[in-house]
């Protein structure tokens, strides 16, 4: 690189990790260097308030950050487009519509797609988790069904998946349904797997299956859908549910784009990155949150929190990387604090093996809700 010519710094996608860059680059921009943001959509929703808004405790725009807003801020050029692949030996991005956006260091934080969404049905008659912003019109779609149903019969919502997402929607779902609605309402969680919330604590699966009972939601565990159809679900073993919603919430699975374009990545396709956050064999390139894979840490569950945390250390590196200083190691926490909206003004809460629940259990993670979005939804 020529003296004097600026280094291209490219950011793809809008997630937990890239906001707090954007957030900021706004303050103090590196010298020396240009940022643009990729993203196929200027508007950014925070998962964590999701299911409160389900459940209807949010305004949907409480929950979104506006990226465009925030790359103007920090002086980013803006691209709209879906990145869809990297010529890592020439330093370009490829974009859905044909066109390139050149790097010298380049980021990404898309997050993850969702198992089984190539599944027959599921992409045409289900309500998936992934793209989130989708899922938020989707939900509304679910709302104005049960409006309009006969009241004679029951309003039947299959949710697929028993991970925290899959509990909190299911608990949420129930709630908005049964206030807005009046029709009763049946709520089945199926899992393929033999439990529930696999990873977390066993004090916390007894309390959800202790309200699952209490509130009349129904879970089925060694449960494997093969299909979605109109309203209805195949099993894998050929049974048919009827039902009149199914929102999909299954595990995370990764985008195609790294493995397409020759990128390191591990058995399930995720991006393999140092503890730098920097993609192994590719210092020019970064990866944080969902869509990456931590080699020195593969267990790294894909949770919000992590990306949340890899942040700052995202902002330091790149910033670090251009200025030829060291970069900061990143070493996930060994355990973090979930919290679990029940949609009722209570949340249940696990942190160290142990679990909580109550109307302040929902008020912290409430409080803790806002206070993160405050930073990007304000003025900076």
């Amino acid at each position: 690189m020529k003296a004097g010519q600026l280094r291209e710094v490219v950011l793809v996608g809008g997630g937990h990790s890239h906001v707090q860059v954007l957030e900021q680059f706004a303050t103090q921009s590196p010298p020396g260097s240009r940022l643009t943001l990729v993203v196929d959509t200027p508007i950014a929703v925070y998962s964590g308030m999701v299911p409160g808004f389900v459940a209807g405790q949010y305004r949907q725009q409480e929950l979104e950050i506006d990226v465009g807003r925030l790359a103007g801020l920090a002086g980013a050029r803006l691209v709209v487009s879906k990145a869809v692949g990297v010529d890592a030996q020439e330093r370009q991005i490829l974009l859905e519509d044909g066109a390139s956006v050149s790097y010298d260091i380049a980021s990404f934080d898309i997050g993850s797609r969702l198992a089984g969404h190539d599944l027959p049905g599921v992409s045409q008659y289900s309500a998936t988790t992934r793209p989130i912003g989708r899922f938020i019109e989707q939900v509304d779609q679910i709302i104005r069904k049960a409006r309009d149903h006969d009241p004679a019969t029951p309003f039947r919502v299959v949710v697929v998946g028993a991970g925290a997402g899959g509990i909190e929607l299911a608990f949420t779902l129930q709630q908005r349904l049964q206030e807005e609605t009046s029709t009763s309402v049946q709520m089945l969680i199926l899992q393929n797997q033999t439990d529930i919330l696999g990873g977390y604590a066993d004090s916390l699966v007894r309390r959800v299956y202790r309200r699952s009972r209490e509130r009349g939601i129904q879970i089925e565990c060694n449960r494997k859908v093969a299909a979605v159809e109109p309203e209805a679900v195949v099993l894998a073993e050929g049974e048919r549910i009827s039902c009149q919603a199914v929102v999909w919430v299954t595990g995370p699975a990764s985008h195609s784009i790294f493995k397409e374009s020759g990128l390191p990545t591990d058995r399930l396709g995720f991006v393999r990155v140092r503890s730098t956050l920097q993609v192994e064999e590719h210092d020019e390139l970064f990866a944080t949150g969902d869509c990456a894979a931590l080699i020195d840490h593969p267990q790294t569950p894909k949770a919000g929190v992590y990306a949340v945390r890899q942040g700052p250390f995202i902002t330091h590196n790149i910033r670090a990387l251009i200025v030829g200083r060291p970069l900061r190691i990143y070493r996930p926490q060994d355990n973090f604090l979930a919290l679990l909206n029940l949609g009722d003004g209570k949340a249940l809460g696990t942190k160290w093996g142990r679990s909580v629940e109550g109307r302040w259990v929902m008020k912290l993670k409430d409080w803790i809700d806002r206070r993160f979005m405050r930073r990007f939804q304000e003025p900076l």
